[in-house]
């Protein structure tokens, strides 16, 4: 115990080496109150671990063998049995913890996150194409992301039926926002621009009151249907009367679609002639007691040139639609056929564009010019079949729907219901009525002659009726063409 002896500090050394290699360290030693190994500062070092280690550290007092002396030992094994047990612990809890984390990412990105995404996306390309077909989804597991992305279809379809195509610009800005919608300017397109009215729309209207609605919308299905069929769209709905655009686009050519445009008409009066709900609605009584032996029936006018397709309207009310001299000229022509007692009008510009087989199936039936136009130009009509049930030809149940049916097949399948030599006689007649681009070779007496002829077979022939009535009303007494008759008349009605 003498510190000053020379074998102390050996004996001293050996004996922190004897339990160092044990399980234990020696921390301090202190003999007669002179520490001779460590210090008392580490104790509150290993004390500011976890209690479970400090807990491994005894002081023990030597005092019958060194006299007043301590020594402090840590038990090193118990202490790394307890880190790895420790550690073993929070690996588990670790793993766990990522193994639930994994999971529930897993289960996040299936309920939440793929469910948004695939709405995104349909939103996304609803704004590159407003137009192209949009499908609800069927998945019956996320019921309420399902019920959000089925709104927004919804709500997508409703802008595509409100906008058509003419708004397929409108919505796309929209969605993209891209600005105030009425800074856009418009488009400039070539289509074929159709007009179609309701007869009798005002008696009807008097009789049937709000259930008149019921009819306009009876008539606007099959009219739409016929339109989208034949890669037409639906513009607007004017009350008793219809909008209808055809552009050519992609492969198509004009001539195609202008095949197209008339074969959506000829569809449209078979199916209007034979549909049960409006021959119900016709033969009400009190529409019969107004307008005896009515019929559901339609007028139009096909015309083709140029527009602009644009939103029109403020922040408040946006209409998508075209504007243009031509989309007028197209209801001056269904306008006209109340005229002409036909069912359908022409423009010479839409005739043109008739495959050569379809023009041969239509007559020309005057030269005029309309209100707001001074240009001269030729009308043509198509006499459309007629149903047997309604004195005609064809059979009531006719397949007019076809899609795989070719133009050509579907005109021969539904030609004209005059025949051929009769058109020519007409023909015959109506330029013997204009006499040349100028009129000075008009013959309005031979004209008259052929006409009664052609109303000996055909007698409610509206065209023949109504040049009748033109140049009986119009001609000079000896039944000749008026001094300034010029080739063509004028329509002032609009």
């Amino acid at each position: 115990r003498d510190s000053t002896s020379p074998d102390f500090d050996t004996f001293v050394q050996g004996y922190v080496t004897e339990k160092n290699f044990g399980d234990s360290s020696v921390l301090y030693i202190e003999i007669d109150g002179q520490m001779v190994f460590g210090t008392r500062d580490v104790l509150s070092g290993v004390r500011k671990f976890p209690k479970e280690y400090s807990e491994e550290i005894s002081e023990q007092s030597y005092e019958e063998e060194w006299g007043p002396s301590s020594i402090a030992l840590h038990d090193r094994d118990k202490v790394v049995r307890a880190y790895w047990y420790d550690i073993a612990q929070v690996s588990v809890v670790v793993a766990l913890f990522a193994a639930g984390s994994l999971s529930f990412s897993g289960y996040l990105r299936k309920e939440l996150v793929h469910p948004i995404e695939r709405m995104l996306e349909k939103v996304q390309a609803f704004a590159q194409d407003p137009l192209q077909p949009l499908k609800k989804t069927s998945d019956s597991s996320h019921r309420e992301i399902v019920i959000i992305e089925n709104s927004l279809v919804q709500f997508g379809t409703l802008l595509q039926v409100a906008y058509g195509e003419a708004g397929a610009k409108v919505i796309s800005a929209g969605l993209r926002n891209k600005g105030e919608l009425m800074d856009h300017h418009g488009k400039i397109v070539k289509a074929f621009f159709g007009f179609c009215d309701i007869r009798n729309f005002t008696d009807l209207t008097e009789v049937l009151q709000q259930q008149v609605v019921k009819l306009v919308n009876c008539v606007a299905v099959v009219v739409h249907e016929a339109v989208c069929l034949s890669d037409g769209a639906p513009n607007k709905n004017i009350g008793d009367a219809f909008l209808m655009v055809w552009k050519p686009k992609g492969s198509r050519s004009a001539s195609e679609v202008a095949d197209a445009s008339l074969r959506s008409y000829i569809r449209i009066i078979i199916e209007i002639s034979r549909n049960k709900v409006l021959d119900k609605w016709a033969k009400a009584p009190e529409i019969q007691a107004r307008l005896p032996g009515f019929r559901v029936k339609l007028g139009f006018g096909l015309h083709f040139g140029w527009a602009i397709e644009c939103a029109i309207g403020s922040p408040r009310k946006i209409d998508a639609s075209y504007l243009s001299p031509h989309v007028n000229l197209a209801s001056r022509l269904e306008s006209a056929t109340k005229i002409y007692g036909a069912e359908l009008l022409l423009s010479v510009d839409t005739y043109r564009l008739l495959s050569s087989s379809v023009q041969g199936l239509c007559r020309l039936v005057d030269r005029v010019t309309v209100k707001g136009s001074i240009r001269p130009m030729e009308l043509y009509t198509y006499d459309v079949p007629i149903i047997q049930s309604l004195g005609g030809y064809i059979d009531d149940s006719i397949d007019v729907e076809e899609p795989e049916l070719s133009h050509q097949e579907f005109f021969r399948k539904l030609g004209p219901r005059t025949p051929a030599r009769w058109r020519k006689q007409f023909h015959e007649a109506v330029q013997l009525y204009l006499g040349g681009e100028d009129g000075k070779k008009a013959n309005w007496v031979k004209s008259r002659s052929l006409l009664k002829e052609c109303l000996r077979t055909e007698p409610n022939d509206g065209p023949s009726l109504a040049l009748l009535d033109f140049m009986d009303t119009t001609g000079q007494v000896d039944g000749t063409a008026p001094a300034n008759w010029a080739g063509y008349r004028a329509l002032d009605q609009k």
